[in-house]
């Protein structure tokens, strides 16, 4: 698992080089950002297991929500499905893939790209049938990272920005927030500071 970990972890800074080259940031941005005056990044991996459930209409296996962090990389099931992401108001199942790597955008890769990236509402349904089990790799700020729209993205803006922050103080209204819409929370995360 180790192994496994310090790949994903690569993995991840890739993908924020290559948003970083796609939005026009100087290389190594977003990672940078996501460092807090002494305190690193945060990179946590977890383990989910879904058993199967004879009534799913009956219940949610995972309510829709959006990730908090940055980059999140998911080793999902390639035999059980479950996982959808909300796509111009509908529900759209991610098929399962035989060793492929789903590739996340959370919330706070949004404030930094000032809405040019958007997270993702996803959920897991229940399902009758098999054990789905996925493993979830989170590339985040550390909890003292300032998180703001790159400067870049103020100049030329003509409509309201998303708010500066500490990624801590977002985390302490996410934790209660999780499952409401995203937008009140970056305001809550302002009152915090």
């Amino acid at each position: 698992m180790t192994e496994y970990r310090t790949e994903l972890k690569k993995l991840g800074e890739k993908v924020m080089e290559a948003m970083d080259e796609n939005l026009g940031l100087p290389l190594g941005y977003i990672k940078k950002a996501f460092n807090g005056e002494g305190d690193d990044a945060f990179f946590g991996t977890k383990v989910s297991h879904y058993p199967p459930c004879p009534h799913p209409e009956r219940l949610n296996g995972l309510r829709a929500h959006t990730d908090a962090g940055g980059v999140i990389l998911l080793f999902q099931d390639d035999e059980v499905s479950g996982l959808q992401i909300l796509k111009d108001g509908q529900w759209i199942e991610v098929q399962p893939l035989s060793n492929a790597i789903v590739i996340n955008i959370g919330d706070q890769i949004e404030v930094l790209s000032n809405g040019r990236y958007k997270s993702v509402w996803h959920r897991v349904l229940a399902t009758r049938d098999g054990n789905r089990r996925s493993i979830a790799s989170f590339y985040n700020p550390s909890m003292n990272a300032t998180i703001a729209p790159a400067p870049e993205f103020l100049e030329t803006v003509k409509k309201e920005t998303y708010p500066k922050f500490v990624f801590g103080d977002y985390m302490s209204v996410y934790a209660e927030q999780k499952f409401l819409p995203k937008e009140p929370r970056f305001q809550a995360a302002v009152r915090a500071m």
